[in-house]
């Protein structure tokens, strides 16, 4: 995931949407990528209050859907680019962590996921030759009642990708981007356009 943002009026977004599909979209900075993941995304939120920005988000996967949601809620206008025909979960089962799950509470998603999942208090792992274990994590370790939800990736998708579709967040498909480059405005170029 790899979020740009330009500031402008609303028909910037439009304009961005069209240089993109035909080979360069511009932003005026990068907010975050894949290695912060949401991490530190509140604060730079935070710090924008009062600007509204065209927000262009690489990829349809949780993290992408998440942070699209957090933007269009701080008052941005987000455009989420897939590469996908169809925005659509990729991989099998996942564990949510407290951390995730806080997110997901935050966005008010929490409700919808715990019901799609199952609990875990504990992971406990032993060596298959000698029996010892190797891990043993216990969520109540720390106060405040965590633990993890074992879940599939297609439902913590559905429940991100339903919000993302009431809250009318923009997802262009088949967009494939390249490379982004990154001065004083950032460029996303795409790659599957002609």
């Amino acid at each position: 995931m790899a979020l740009c943002a330009t500031r402008g009026t609303h028909s910037t977004l439009p304009r961005l949407n069209h240089q993109c599909r035909s080979g360069n979209a511009k932003c005026d900075g990068l907010i975050g990528d894949t290695a912060e993941g949401l991490s530190g995304l509140g604060e730079k939120i935070r710090r924008a209050m009062g600007i509204s920005l065209d927000i262009a988000i690489a990829g349809a996967g949780p993290a992408g859907l998440a942070a699209a949601l957090y933007l269009k809620r701080a008052g941005h206008r987000v455009t989420i680019f897939e590469r996908f025909d169809a925005p659509k979960p990729v991989g099998s089962g996942l564990i949510l962590q407290p951390t995730g799950l806080t997110v997901l509470a935050d966005l008010g998603l929490l409700d919808d996921i715990l019901v799609l999942g199952s609990r875990i208090d504990r992971l406990h792992g032993a060596d298959a030759k000698t029996g010892l274990t190797v891990l043993d994590v216990r969520y109540d370790a720390q106060r405040g009642g965590r633990f993890g939800l074992a879940v599939h990736r297609a439902a913590l998708f559905g429940v991100l990708f339903r919000a993302v579709r009431r809250e009318a967040i923009a997802i262009e498909t088949g967009v494939e981007l390249e490379t982004l480059e990154t001065g004083e405005r950032t460029t996303l170029i795409c790659g599957n356009e002609g």
